[in-house]
C-alpha cells in the first residue's frame, strides 16, 4: 500500500491510501487517512474547506493526531480564520460608490462618536 492524495470538487484535500500499482486516478476510492470530515461542526462551506485544507497540510489526521498536537489545530484554525479575515480587509479596498467613499465612513461623522 501506498499513500496518495486527492482533491475533491469542493476543494479539500484528502490523503489515502492505495493498493501498490493502483493508478494515482483511483485516489478518490482508496482507504482514507484525513482529515476527518467537518460537517458536523456546521460551519459555512468554505470556511470548513479552508479548516479541512489547514488540518491537511499539518498532516492532522487522527484523533490521536489531534490530541498529540493540539497547538497544530489551534494554528490550523487560526489559518483558517486569518485567510477569512483577510477577504474582509480586502472589502475596506473596494469603493462603495464613485467618490471613493465607504458607506460605512458616511454613517458617522468624523471626530464624533455616536452614543
Amino acid at each position: 500500500m501506498r499513500e496518495t492524495k486527492y482533491v475533491d470538487p469542493q476543494g479539500r484535500y484528502h490523503a489515502v491510501l492505495l493498493p501498490d500499482g493502483a493508478p494515482d486516478s483511483d485516489a478518490s476510492m482508496g482507504i482514507p487517512l484525513g482529515p476527518p470530515s467537518l460537517a458536523a461542526l456546521n460551519l459555512p462551506e468554505s470556511l470548513e474547506v479552508l479548516l479541512h485544507n489547514q488540518l491537511y497540510s499539518r498532516r492532522i489526521f487522527t484523533w490521536q493526531d489531534a490530541k498529540k498536537r493540539r497547538q497544530d489545530v489551534v494554528g490550523a484554525l487560526q489559518g483558517a480564520l486569518k485567510i477569512d479575515a483577510e477577504r474582509i480587509l480586502e472589502l475596506y479596498l473596494i469603493p462603495a460608490n464613485g467618490d471613493n467613499e465607504h458607506k460605512a465612513t458616511d454613517a458617522i461623522p468624523k471626530g464624533r462618536v455616536k452614543k
